[in-house]
């Protein structure tokens, strides 16, 4: 997908609170507090003085003047911004192989309490098409070229899980997707330590019939300006 906007380029300077961070702009120097479009706790990314990227909004009615979306880390971006996910699922879900036979429904569907990101329906048998809950995680923690999730506890997420695999009780077919938005990643895992009773909840799902899939991306906001899906990757640890 294209990610197109207007951007310029930052140092990070501190965060305090996780919806917020102060930002140096470079070069004019002019220091300006952006909003931080992902809850997790980022504390690998954001150290101070790390290169940033940040996207300017023309919005009067917002607090903050810019978004940041974008970490360097190493050689490489990241991509934080969390609202990004399930549009590029919903444009590149198809190169992912498992769903060519796929076919899209409709986003945010409500089930019991909750909604999920995608209803789809498969067609992998197309005598008897399957309708399939789709709930995507956005991962950006990666540590020895292995993707984690979550980088903080969620209890939202660990609900999403559990009412998923009751879903498979009356009758959907349902899957978790995991995106990590930065190209390093060569297999995932769920960050046990970090939330145990998401981690918990993910064992008894894949054991019940949730599928689970990883996908790693490409993130280039300077040259393409394009996030893209590359390739699905081996989940282990679960």
């Amino acid at each position: 997908m294209r990610c197109l906007g207007d951007y310029v380029l930052g140092e990070f300077l501190e965060r305090p609170n996780r919806f917020l961070a102060r930002v140096r702009e470079i070069p004019s120097q002019t220091e300006h507090y952006a909003h931080v479009p992902d809850p997790g706790r980022l504390r690998e990314l954001l150290v101070p003085s790390v290169e940033v990227l940040l996207a300017r909004s023309d919005n009067q009615r917002r607090k903050t003047k810019f978004s940041l979306v974008g970490v360097k880390a190493g050689s490489i971006w990241v991509n934080i911004d969390s609202q990004l996910s399930n549009q590029l699922f919903k444009e590149d879900y198809a190169k992912i192989e498992r769903y060519r036979d796929f076919k899209l429904l409709k986003s945010e569907f409500t089930f019991q309490k909750s909604r999920f990101d995608f209803l789809m329906e498969d067609h992998s048998n197309s005598s008897a098409p399957k309708k399939t809950l789709i709930e995507v995680k956005s991962a950006t923690l990666v540590k020895d070229h292995t993707a984690m999730f979550p980088d903080a506890p969620t209890a939202r997420g660990a609900r999403h899980v559990k009412e998923l695999t009751e879903a498979l009780s009356v009758g959907y077919n349902a899957e978790i997707v995991f995106i990590t938005k930065r190209n390093d990643a060569i297999n995932f895992t769920p960050y046990r330590e970090m939330d145990p009773n998401f981690y918990e909840a993910l064992v008894i799902a894949k054991k019940t019939g949730v599928k689970l899939c990883a996908v790693v991306c490409n993130y280039d906001p300077i040259e393409s300006q394009e996030l893209t899906i590359i390739k699905e990757i081996p989940i282990f640890g679960v």
